[in-house]
């Protein structure tokens, strides 16, 4: 995991995939790819925007607990392409009381 700060209370977190080799079936990957989720820190409230594919859940769990991460109160899905998505299950276990959004609209409340 590649954790970057953008700016106060802003990071990314990226997990290098060196082995996947298609990306939606069709382009070829020779060097792997990249999944890439934020943390927001705002005011009281933390949001994580995206996960990672499930293959790379513990990479973004172990993240999570680098940056100290106690509470997440927002997860936004910006689709649900495993890319995006996949790990959402366990941020939902690790963080029960997040609420999962997306496009702005609430969609799940754990």
């Amino acid at each position: 995991m590649v954790i970057r700060k953008l700016k106060a209370g802003v990071f990314s977190l990226s997990a290098i995939d060196w082995d996947r080799r298609l990306f939606d079936e069709l382009i070829p990957l020779p060097d792997g790819t990249t999944y890439n989720a934020y943390i927001v820190r705002g005011n009281g409230k933390t949001a994580l925007i995206d996960s990672v594919d499930p293959t790379m859940t513990d990479e973004l769990l172990s993240g999570l607990k680098e940056l100290k991460i106690e509470k997440i109160d927002y997860v936004v899905a910006n689709h649900a392409e495993q890319d995006h998505s996949g790990a959402i299950p366990a941020v939902l276990e690790n963080y029960p009381l997040a609420q999962v959004r997306q496009n702005s609209k609430k969609i799940l409340v754990i």
